[in-house]
């Protein structure tokens, strides 16, 4: 028998396809749609204010966030730890984790965020629109332009590796 030599992912895990992250359950929802349930593949994190890693687990907490749309309505249910500072004099507590999907106090993750800027900027949608394809507030989108616009350097936006005539 084969063994595969990668490691082996859950068929949610890879279907919903949230880097970083595994599925812990899925729940079809009475009125159509799913509730998915994503936790963390590892847990670690620096503290905000210390920058001191902590793998100390002080509680749970569930976060709801936006996520691209998935075979119509995804409710998407973070499972996040409340982590311990292991720095004595940091006036910080506890903190929650973060990662590169769901950076502190995001509410969308940032392949939506991603998705959202690939639709305004490079199909041209206007900004309502993509807000409805993506099942998302019209302030959601017009704030990740506006910071995406912010960030862009100067002379005009040059958006993957396209360069000015």
């Amino acid at each position: 028998m084969i063994e595969p030599m990668c490691s082996r992912r859950d068929a949610a895990s890879v279907i919903f396809n949230l880097p970083d992250y595994h599925v812990i359950d899925a729940i079809d929802l009475p009125l159509g749609g799913r509730r998915v349930i994503v936790k963390a593949d590892t847990i670690a994190g620096g503290c905000p204010d210390c920058g001191v890693v902590s793998a100390r687990v002080h509680a749970w907490c569930r976060q709801r966030v936006k996520d691209v749309p998935h075979a119509g309505g995804v409710e998407v249910l973070v499972v996040k730890p409340r982590l311990v500072c292991a720095e004595q004099g940091c006036p910080r507590r506890t903190f929650t984790q973060t990662t590169s999907e769901l950076p502190r106090r995001a509410r969308c993750t940032t392949r939506l965020r991603q998705a959202l800027l690939t639709a305004v900027i490079d199909q041209g949608q206007p900004v309502a629109q993509a807000a409805k394809t993506h099942q998302v507030a019209w302030r959601t989108t017009q704030k990740t332009a506006n910071a995406a616009a912010a960030t862009a350097p100067a002379g005009g936006a040059q958006h993957r590796g396209q360069q000015r005539t």
